[in-house]
């Protein structure tokens, strides 16, 4: 029996590969597999965005001789992805210190039952 070829990418990867009919897409690795002739293969998943709505075609069995780059590694894609959530996150929490024009009128209508006069 012949040993197994290891895989030489990683699930989570951004990787571009040529499908079948030569169109080339740009996809997330979501799981290694193996052929039946012990070849290490792919399944990745490439995001559509067809006008307001999102959906996702899922290509199985990629092999390396099909995939032609790797855009970014797992590592690095989890980052920038925990990065942008941290951003989102921090722009929600931060407390907004401009007042609005409510609470202006309601200050300067406070102000003037004081008797304070500008």
């Amino acid at each position: 029996m012949a040993k197994k070829r290891s895989h030489t990418y990683n699930c989570g990867d951004i990787v571009t590969f040529k499908f079948l009919t030569g169109d080339t897409y740009t996809g997330k690795i979501t799981e290694k597999t193996w052929k039946e002739d012990d070849t290490p293969s792919y399944k990745i998943k490439v995001e559509d965005k067809i006008g307001n709505r999102n959906g996702f075609t899922i290509y199985p069995c990629m092999t390396d001789a099909r995939i032609t780059k790797r855009e970014k590694t797992a590592r690095v894609a989890d980052k920038e992805f925990s990065l942008k959530a941290s951003d989102i996150l921090r722009k929600k929490h931060e407390k907004k210190s401009v007042k609005s024009e409510l609470d202006e009128a309601i200050d300067s209508q406070k102000a003037f039952l004081n008797g304070d006069t500008k």
